[in-house]
């Protein structure tokens, strides 16, 4: 395996939960708590763990002699593959390929996240490394989540290998959540710092990864189509590990496989939305202002290309649910959608744990107007919210443990200057709202334990070393009695540093990398007193 290093290596370990805390909160942590806070985390490694890209990949390429069958089409191989990769999870489908096919593959290039083999070596995790044999040179970069020389010059060299190939060839291209940042090539005019500004710009303002990869693949040579253009007449087979809701192949590390639907002006509409354009570059303005549309090469009608998608949150989700079942949890797959700004879903999760304590203590008029409440406020999810009325009276009845399980993607519209992500930023607005909640003191006092739990399935959450984090009713009280105003740090979008902090960080999540990405899954757990 040919490897290219970023020199800045981040230090963590695969799926090592560190619940450090000091003696005075285990004494005051109640068992319950512990024990709730640790099922939470096994259904979430359980969910990680089912969406590795290994088998996926393996079921996806079918090898028969030297015929590969992929679905519905098959391709005759004869030393004629190259591959290319881009994401935080594809060194593990590199693997897989590999191992699938052997010496057919020519050559290749992957861009990975900065240190992922070294923390992939460490974990003994050695399945989702590319063998010292392979052809494919990987290229370690984009520290943090955000594009660097590393990922630039990654881009360069998967430009430069599409654009050499014939129609005798064929190009497999991996692509999973985090392809963006790991194949940044801006057109000519536009540099790559004044992309990452854009970026930057519109995601603090709470813009969605459908907008900014809307805009991404507008402003690039290689997204929105424009990899499968250069690679052209060679055929092409994209394998998908999505990290989008809805799974819309064209927005995945912006599409760089997939015909571009949209257009210039949409993206003025996006920025307009904001109200950024004075924030914005002005060579991406007058890139979008003053060249009609870009117009794909009308020569390639993508006929050419098979886009599938291998893995995606569902997969991850179900998993978590058998795992709830095995620990003796009644599961509900609430939703596989959640969007929308972080702090709103969070409230959406803190009242459904107090629908579920109404219905729990069969009070049925406060439970109705609960569930009435959150569907006004969350309309979009009122079929969810009925569902769970519905379905949770079985469990209600017997005083069963209800795990209440979600997942997609949310977002923070910055205002502070602090560190942190989207799924700390929930947990905190969570525990907060827990501890203002009037219910909850009920909640404690008659023995109901509530824990929720916010991760992404990549192992990082925003700009940090964190999946996500924890919370619980008492948490803002126990972190404000240890010198924690938990309102400040939120306030302050500092959400990293409060966990990092407070009782030494034993309600944050630090997994490292995990070689996967399937968005954000979010765990609720509701216990009553005799469960």
């Amino acid at each position: 395996m040919q490897r290219i290093v970023s020199t800045h290596l981040t230090k963590l370990r695969l799926f090592q939960f560190k619940l450090k805390s000091t003696t005075c909160l285990v004494n005051k942590m109640s068992v319950h708590v512990k024990n709730s806070c640790h099922d939470a985390l096994t259904m979430f490694k359980a969910g990680i763990q089912a969406v590795l890209p290994n088998q996926m990949v393996k079921n996806t390429l079918c090898m028969e002699g030297n015929i590969l069958k992929v679905k519905d089409r098959t391709y005759r191989l004869n030393h004629n593959v190259h591959v290319v990769a881009f994401g935080k999870a594809v060194i593990g489908m590199v693997r897989a390929t590999d191992d699938v096919l052997g010496n057919h593959i020519v050559d290749g290039v992957a861009s990975v996240p900065a240190g992922i083999t070294d923390i992939l070596k460490e974990a003994n995790k050695m399945d989702l490394l590319p063998n010292d044999a392979s052809p494919v040179k990987v290229i370690e970069g984009a520290v943090h989540n955000l594009p660097d020389k590393d990922s630039y010059q990654a881009a360069q060299d998967v430009h430069t290998l599409a654009k050499s190939l014939t129609a005798e060839d064929i190009l497999i291209v991996l692509i999973s959540g985090g392809g963006s940042a790991l194949l940044p090539a801006p057109v000519p005019s536009i540099t790559l710092e004044e992309k990452c500004h854009v970026a930057k710009v519109l995601g603090s303002k709470g813009a969605t990864i459908h907008e900014l990869n809307t805009i991404r693949k507008n402003i690039s040579t290689l997204k929105g189509g424009g990899l499968a253009v250069t690679a052209y007449p060679a055929k092409v087979i994209t394998l998908i590990l999505s990290d989008i809701i809805g799974d819309d192949i064209g927005l995945i590390a912006s599409g760089p496989t997939v015909v571009n639907n949209s257009t210039h002006q949409q993206c003025l509409d996006i920025l307009d939305k904001y109200n950024v354009r004075e924030e914005i570059p002005q060579s991406v303005i007058n890139y979008l202002t003053m060249q009609d549309d870009r117009v794909q090469d009308q020569s390639v009608d993508f006929s050419h290309v098979q886009n599938i998608i291998v893995g995606n949150n569902h997969i991850a989700v179900t998993a978590a649910v058998r795992e709830a079942e095995k620990l003796g949890y009644f599961p509900f797959i609430f939703s596989t959608s959640l969007y929308g700004e972080a702090q709103e879903v969070s409230d959406l999760f803190v009242h459904i744990a107090t629908l579920l304590y109404c219905l729990y203590e069969g009070n049925g008029e406060k439970a109705e107007a609960v569930g009435d409440l959150l569907k006004e406020k969350f309309e979009r999810h009122k079929h969810d919210i009925q569902r769970i009325q519905e379905l949770v009276k079985i469990c209600v009845e017997d005083k069963k443990a209800i795990a209440v399980i979600g997942a997609g993607e949310t977002t923070v519209a910055v205002t502070g200057s602090g560190l942190g992500g989207r799924n700390q930023e929930l947990s905190l607005a969570a525990g907060i709202a827990m501890n203002q909640i009037p219910e909850y003191k009920e909640i404690e006092r008659k023995g109901y334990k509530v824990t929720l739990l916010s991760g992404g399935t990549d192992g990082q959450d925003g700009p940090t070393d964190a999946a996500g984090a924890l919370a619980y009713p008492s948490q803002v009280t126990w972190a404000r009695e240890s010198g924690f105003n938990a309102e400040h740090y939120l306030h302050n979008n500092d959400s990293y540093n409060f966990y990092k902090k407070f009782g030494e960080g034993k309600d944050h999540i630090i997994t490292g990398l995990t070689g996967t990405n399937v968005m954000d899954l979010n765990i609720l757990l509701v216990i009553p007193p005799n469960d």
